[in-house]
């Protein structure tokens, strides 16, 4: 059995309305190289009837294959101004777009959540340098102390008293020394962390000042009724068969 000989039809344009002509290589034209989404967006930028602004009015399709005129018809009912599809397309991108800032948000929040538990922590490692401060500080003073204690203490002068009091005060002055380079030592890793914080306290700044932004955005874009599925939906079928009616028309117009 031989295989069916599939006939291509090809515009004639002397069999068609000229008008009609010049509005179909037009669309042609101006849905070459888009999809259903970009087609859409391209209609809803356009201040006027965008790719159907050379449709005769009334259309005038004598001469063009009903497959044409029902893939022309389609077209036009899928993105002419204010159709169903388009306003389906336009509310579910829409809604897209408020879900992706959503995100946004969320991000941001989570970057201001972040730099403040950096900050805590370079809160608590402050805390705890002010803690080895205060305990190097009570350390010095306690070696004062001695001194002053063994300063005022009375003695006999005698060979043997008088070394032992040397090696006493020897040994409290090292000890003395020990606490004052140990609290130097601690007020320089204090010093040194009062950038780090002028730094944190810089980002939270930027990050609360995105936080602020992207809300901004998000209050800018409209919320969409829930049944956000009936507009996919719609908008799928509406991609399939605008796929359709374009291969059709492209074939005719070949």
């Amino acid at each position: 059995m031989a295989a069916p000989v599939l006939v291509v039809v090809r515009l004639d344009a002397a069999a068609v309305d000229p008008a009609t002509v010049a509005y179909l290589r037009d669309l042609v034209g101006a849905l070459n190289g888009k999809t259903f989404q970009l087609a859409c967006d391209s209609q809803i930028a356009a201040a006027d009837a965008g790719m159907f602004r050379l449709r005769p009015e009334p259309s005038l399709l004598a001469g063009v294959p009903d497959s044409v005129a029902s893939a022309i018809n389609a077209l036009e009912e899928l993105l002419r101004q204010g159709s169903p599809a388009l306003a389906a397309y336009q509310r579910h991108t829409t809604f897209l777009r408020r879900a992706r800032q959503e995100e946004a948000v969320g991000a941001a929040m989570a970057d201001v959540v972040a730099v403040n538990n950096l900050i805590n922590d370079l809160q608590d490692a402050l805390e705890a340098r002010r803690a080895q401060l205060v305990a190097a500080q009570s350390a010095k003073r306690q070696v004062f102390a001695e001194i002053t204690a063994a300063a005022r203490s009375p003695a006999v002068f005698t060979e043997e008293s008088c070394a032992w009091a040397a090696a006493e005060l020897a040994a409290l002055l090292t000890r003395l020394g020990q606490a004052q380079e140990r609290e130097a030592e601690v007020e320089m890793a204090m010093a040194r962390m009062m950038p780090s914080f002028l730094v944190m306290f810089w980002h939270l700044e930027i990050a609360k000042a995105r936080v602020d932004a992207a809300y901004a955005v998000l209050d800018a874009i409209p919320e969409m009724p829930n049944n956000w599925m009936d507009d996919f939906q719609v908008v799928c079928d509406g991609a399939m068969r605008f796929e359709e009616s374009v291969s059709v028309l492209r074939e005719y117009m070949a």
